[in-house]
């Protein structure tokens, strides 16, 4: 394998997009058909969410505990693994006789891909630092946008023809080119030298975890991705049961909301170079929040649920922002263990997944539970980031 290169070419972020993109095509692209697949498979909305919530859990186990290995071991290796367990659970899935072994297969799902996030992740710092890694994190993070507009209209367009049977296969050609990707694409960007000590993984959680600042950016990175899972998981029950509009609607809706994602990646990389990016993050946040209470009082006083749609695209649009920017600075915070960091990260990310997205089950008024669900995710990434503010080192170039 090519050794460690230095900075980051296009090709490379084109590789760490893609790679980076499995959570957005394991779960957008079969979103359209959880009503179909209560039904065919006999269970419950709840227990239909929880696909989702055993690829969250999946993540979340799967980049606690690669990070910190790669900071031993290195990248490359473990990547590749990653990215052939992805493969064979997604076979597993699309082949799937109940509901039980469907939520297995995604969560063995989970386990590959967040692998493979994790990694991906940890690149970027290995290689580059300070505005430099936040442009970096803007750019991939816009490049990757592309997964979520392509996998809800694809799921759309393909759910009556195919089925969710047929997008599982679907997302098996796109892990095999993540393979593919993981093989030839992406170089060992952990050298010997550089590594831990495998005795040490404890010690670099120690180590991250006592970094006040980069635990303030790791709560705020996992509370905004919490909101935005929120709208993830409920949308389609929004827009299709509640709003009464056809797959397709609801595939449309999604891949507007996911330009405003990729707009809102573009628009960071810009500001970065004019502004502060801890001011960046906190606009975004507030923008967020009155967004979030938007659909709140909305859809409680039940006034025209058209609003929601615009609401939702502001809310879903400042994601971007708040993201990126607080991954740059977070993982900027303990450079030394990239990989353990962006582990915890990873953790916390996809582990408050995988508890918000059953609770968007619970209650009568689906649009209502989003906008409750969302507006206290943003409120605690909010006081998140005044933690950050307080203890944040400024020597990394931001």
């Amino acid at each position: 394998m090519a050794s460690r290169q230095s900075g980051l070419s296009l090709p490379l972020l084109f590789g760490l997009a893609l790679l980076s993109a499995s959570a957005p095509f394991a779960t957008d692209l079969y979103l359209p058909t959880l009503p179909h697949i209560a039904e065919q498979l006999n269970t419950t909305t709840s227990a239909v969410q929880l696909t989702l919530s055993g690829f969250m859990g999946g993540m979340a186990i799967g980049q606690l505990l690669i990070g910190p290995i790669s900071d031993t071991t290195g990248r490359h290796r473990l990547l590749v693994l990653g990215a052939i367990v992805a493969l064979i659970s997604s076979i597993l899935a699309a082949l799937s006789p109940s509901i039980g072994i469907l939520i297995a297969a995604r969560l063995l799902q989970g386990l590959g891909s967040g692998a493979c996030i994790v990694i991906s992740r940890a690149v970027i710092p290995d290689l580059e630092r300070g505005k430099r890694a936040a442009k970096a994190f803007a750019v991939m993070m816009t490049i990757q946008g592309v997964a979520p507009v392509a996998a809800p209209v694809l799921g759309g367009l393909l759910a009556e023809p195919i089925g969710w049977r047929g997008l599982f296969w679907v997302l098996t050609a796109i892990n095999a080119a993540q393979l593919l990707v993981a093989l030839f694409v992406v170089p060992e960007t952990k050298p010997p030298e550089e590594r831990s000590p495998l005795k040490g993984i404890l010690g670099n959680y120690a180590y991250v975890l006592r970094n006040k600042a980069y635990c303030g950016f790791t709560l705020t990175f996992a509370f905004a991705f919490a909101a935005m899972f929120c709208y993830i998981s409920a949308s389609p029950f929004v827009v299709q049961s509640q709003m009464n509009f056809q797959p397709w609607v609801f595939s449309a809706v999604f891949a507007i909301n996911a330009f405003g994602l990729i707009g809102g990646n573009y628009f960071n990389s810009r500001l970065i170079d004019v502004m502060d990016t801890m001011q960046i993050l906190r606009v975004a946040l507030l923008i967020m929040l009155a967004a979030s209470l938007g659909i709140m009082v909305v859809s409680f006083f039940t006034i025209s649920p058209w609003l929601i749609l615009p609401l939702l695209f502001i809310a879903v649009s400042q994601c971007s922002l708040i993201m990126g920017n607080a991954t740059a600075m977070g993982t900027g915070e303990v450079r030394k263990r990239a990989g353990s960091g962006s582990a915890i990260m990873g953790f916390a990310q996809f582990g408050l997944a995988a508890i918000v997205s059953p609770l968007m089950g619970l209650g009568s008024n689906a649009a209502f539970t989003m906008g409750v669900g969302m507006s206290l995710s943003v409120f605690v990434a909010l006081l998140a980031s005044g933690v950050a503010v307080r203890h944040r080192s400024l020597g990394e170039g931001f």
